[in-house]
């Protein structure tokens, strides 16, 4: 499998776990702006040659896109994306409970940024990767919330177990056995460290090692882990065992 890794919080101690990894690999280094993003990348390259850099953009007022973010910040974000060439990102989850505020003031502009979003799905699709949550029976609802378009860009499905109850386990698996098209998905895996959602539920070694034989029996042909900042030396042996 392709193993590529996923950085939210990104400074110059976490990327340097780079020099842990061993194979050709791509990063998804989150940020704020192009500029504080290309900072970062230089950094990321300084400890690893053979890497491809994504950016992923973290949006003003909303963290996330989805349609319930503002129609301005989403023309802003496009707007930046379309003056740089790298793959890029686009993290489609609802506003969390620190925003809900979202869900009303922008209800009314829904099918407005919904629009906006698949424009730019559909002329980039060839350098996107768009982080969704796994497919169930309420895609319709998904569809509808704007936060999983069928354009052709890659897709990865996160599947945190570190942060999930058993039951939920196995019935995500269930969904991602159902997949046909694999080819088109990658798997989100982790938690190696903890995230904007403060879940301090981190993935043993021994469990990594559990989700990456599920996938790859699945029929899955590439993972990201989430995230660098917990990558060590005991997570490298599981991973590379994995790796081709």
């Amino acid at each position: 499998m392709k193993i590529e890794f996923y950085e939210e919080f990104p400074n110059k101690e976490n990327l340097k776990k780079l020099k842990l990894i061993k194979f050709p690999t791509k990063i998804f280094i989150a940020a704020k702006s192009i500029k504080e993003f290309q900072e970062f990348e230089k950094i990321a390259k300084s400890y690893k040659k053979d890497i491809e850099i994504a950016y992923w953009p973290i949006v003003k007022n909303s963290y996330w896109i989805s349609p319930f973010s503002n129609t301005k910040d989403l023309l802003e974000l496009f707007s930046e994306l379309n003056k740089i060439k790298n793959p890029v990102l686009i993290d489609l989850e609802l506003p969390r409970k620190t925003r809900k505020d979202l869900y009303l003031r922008n209800v009314f502009y829904l099918r407005k940024n919904k629009k906006l979003i698949r424009k730019f799905l559909e002329e980039n699709k060839s350098r996107t990767t768009t982080a969704e949550y796994i497919r169930s029976p309420l895609k319709k609802s998904m569809r509808f919330c704007g936060v999983d378009f069928d354009v052709g860009t890659e897709k990865s499905l996160m599947h945190y177990t570190s942060r999930k109850p058993k039951e939920k386990i196995i019935y995500e698996r269930k969904l991602l056995n159902s997949i046909k098209n694999k080819n088109q998905f990658s798997i989100s895996l982790g938690l190696l460290a903890k995230g904007v959602s403060q879940s301090k539920k981190v993935l043993s070694p021994e469990n990594l090692e559990k989700d990456l034989k599920f996938v790859q029996k699945a029929g899955f042909k590439k993972v990201v882990i989430f995230r660098l900042e917990g990558l060590n030396k005991n997570y490298m042996k599981v991973l590379a065992r994995y790796y081709n």
